[in-house]
């Protein structure tokens, strides 16, 4: 299993570390740069090695499983968590 595929199962269990993939997704986002290299970041920040690189190239990995997670739909809809109040 490469590292990023490791990182991905871990975002899927953990619901801080999601929390912090969506927020380096909504700062990037605001500044219209950075995904790639704040992703890359904070994997290393917890034991994992990918690139920027690696980010973009595995940037079709929603539902890649299957059906969408909850996490995974959380983000496809901005970071608005199902179930939540609006």
């Amino acid at each position: 299993m490469t590292d990023f595929q490791s990182f991905r199962n871990a975002v899927l269990e953990n619901d801080d570390l999601q929390d912090e993939v969506m927020s380096v997704v909504m700062t990037a986002t605001r500044n219209g740069s950075g995904l790639g290299d704040g992703i890359a970041t904070l994997a290393k920040n917890h034991g994992y090695t990918i690139t920027s690189e690696e980010v973009y190239a595995h940037a079709d990995f929603l539902g890649q499983d299957g059906d969408l997670t909850d996490f995974e739909l959380e983000m496809i809809s901005g970071g608005v968590r199902s179930g939540g109040a609006c």
